[in-house]
């Protein structure tokens, strides 16, 4: 990412307001978006620093981060849960939703230049789908498994044929996960907000639609770019995300950015991060391509 749009790493701001505005019309304080602020914050300062460090750091720190992301997953089943529901980190008061947070790097290993990386990448993720079965968490299972399609269908990864077998079962541990037992009831501020700004007339709707859109842009902005990540990786990290969203319209799950909570906010940056500072990758021929706009 070039200078010139570093302001992009705001986009979710004016969704982040609109949150708040919805909640505020509920009597609920606008304070409680301050963890979406300082998620904002502590993300958009981890992109620019991966942004600018050199070559050698940020292939080192993106080599980890895949692994250190499916821990975080993995310790949600051992933190207390509400109504034996397993999602979040409990950090003092606050509750981190792990895979909303974390799970956008474990689709970083994907696009390693390393064959070795992007296998246990896969493995990872295979072992995030088995945790989001156990948490359980449909929405996250089901954007993993939607978002990996343009992958696993590439055949960069693996070959098509046992692509296409893998895709079924991360589809078949999705529609697992929407049959375990989550009787968590839907918050208005978190998981009910765009639905509300919808039903509050014609400029909460297109305030709504405006600050939405803007965080798609830094995302439809890298499908446009000669990428350094394999083919479909910016395609399954945009699919990802928006199934995130839309999945939000069929059960009480968590508006991301737009609803409080900073997990989301977080795995936006996670994903924009990886869009536009991936180190460069080695072809066959041994020629390095360069990583444009980093």
């Amino acid at each position: 990412m070039t200078a010139a749009r570093t302001w992009l790493l705001l986009a979710p701001l004016p969704a982040i307001v609109l949150g708040a505005a919805v909640a505020d019309t509920l009597s609920v304080p606008i304070r409680v978006f301050a963890l979406n602020l300082l998620a904002l914050l502590l993300g958009g300062a981890t992109s620019l620093a991966l942004m600018r460090a050199s070559l050698e750091l940020r292939a080192r720190v993106l080599r980890w981060l895949p692994w250190l992301a499916f821990l975080a997953l993995l310790a949600t089943l051992v933190f207390p849960g509400i109504e034996h529901v397993h999602r979040w980190l409990s950090l003092g008061p606050i509750r981190l939703h792990a895979s909303a947070a974390f799970l956008p790097w474990v689709l970083g290993g994907l696009a390693s230049s390393s064959e070795r990386a992007r296998a246990n990448s896969l493995a990872l993720a295979l072992g995030a789908q088995l945790i989001h079965l156990a948490q359980p968490d449909a929405a996250q299972a089901t954007a993993l498994a939607l978002g990996l399609l343009p992958l696993l269908w590439s055949g960069t990864l693996v070959r098509r044929g046992t692509g296409l077998a893998l895709a079924g079962v991360f589809l078949m541990l999705a529609a697992g996960s929407w049959t375990r037992a989550d009787p968590l009831l839907a918050v208005d501020h978190v998981e009910r907000v765009l639905v509300l700004a919808f039903s509050r007339g014609v400029l909460w709707t297109l305030a709504a639609g405006v600050a939405g859109a803007l965080v798609f842009v830094p995302l439809i902005l890298s499908l446009r770019r000669t990428s350094t990540a394999p083919p479909g990786f910016g395609l399954s990290v945009t699919l990802y995300f928006t199934t995130t969203l839309g999945v939000t319209f069929l059960g009480n799950f968590p508006v991301p950015v737009m609803g409080a909570g900073a997990g989301p906010v977080l795995g936006w940056y996670a994903m924009v991060t990886l869009l536009f500072a991936l180190p460069p990758r080695v072809d066959t021929r041994g020629t390095v391509k360069a990583a444009p706009g980093v």
